[in-house]
């Protein structure tokens, strides 16, 4: 399940993200990047453990947070780690899954990716992400402040930045719960019990999918 998250990010959030990026060294995105990944892996980055990454993981903590699609969606438990990558032009990430296992040396299982996009559309020209789709992809390119999450072990790739510079937030959160096709089963059903909720002659229906959210939920959840 990949879902598209608009606005996640205030206003005002974004200008304090902005500003504690102002002058901040990026450094060479390999680094954290395996053997395997080290030819695919062309961009720069603020690593988790810069000293700025305590604010902005904060913020956007606290964004996810009040997002009831996401927090639906991902079921988050605990985060497992976050940075912010910047792509000039000519940098790219081939394709690739994410890492299934972060921050050594306390690990953590990544579940749910997501990525908020930071820099305006059309300030940048190429840098869609992109996933892998049966024969094809499936390309992204969303308003700065908006977010997009989805499984850590699709196939996806950062398609190569041709002008202007592609800023975002990269984050991993270990879920709940574990399997993918649990979680947006639980998604559906939260849905659907959204939007019965008020409806005339609905609250049988209500009663009962809230009894499968619940006991799904409980069958599935790791705490």
């Amino acid at each position: 399940m990949i879902l598209t998250l608009p606005e996640v990010l205030t206003p005002g959030e974004l200008a304090q993200i902005q500003r504690l990026l102002a002058g901040v060294e990026f450094a060479d995105g390999r680094a954290t990047a395996g053997e395997y990944l080290h030819r695919k892996k062309q961009n720069q980055q603020i690593p988790w453990n810069h000293p700025v990454m305590k604010d902005i993981t904060a913020l956007v903590m606290q964004a996810l947070g009040r997002d009831d699609t996401f927090m639906s969606a991902a079921q988050p438990r605990r985060l497992a780690a976050m940075l912010v990558s910047r792509y000039q032009p000519g940098m790219a990430y081939g394709l690739h899954v994410d890492a299934a296992v972060m921050g050594a040396p306390n690990h953590v299982r990544s579940d749910v990716s997501f990525t908020i996009f930071l820099s305006d559309p059309d300030s940048y020209e190429g840098g869609e992400l992109a996933f892998e789709h049966g024969s094809g992809e499936m390309a992204f390119k969303l308003p700065a402040r908006s977010a997009i999450c989805y499984p850590t072990g699709q196939l996806h790739r950062v398609r190569p930045v041709e002008s202007g510079e592609r800023i975002a937030i990269v984050g991993w959160v270990q879920s709940l719960v574990r399997e993918p096709a649990m979680r947006e089963m639980l998604h559906d059903l939260s849905a659907a019990r959204t939007q019965l909720t008020g409806l005339e002659g609905a609250e049988r229906a209500l009663e009962l999918v809230n009894k499968c959210y619940s006991n799904l939920l409980r069958r599935t959840a790791e705490p």
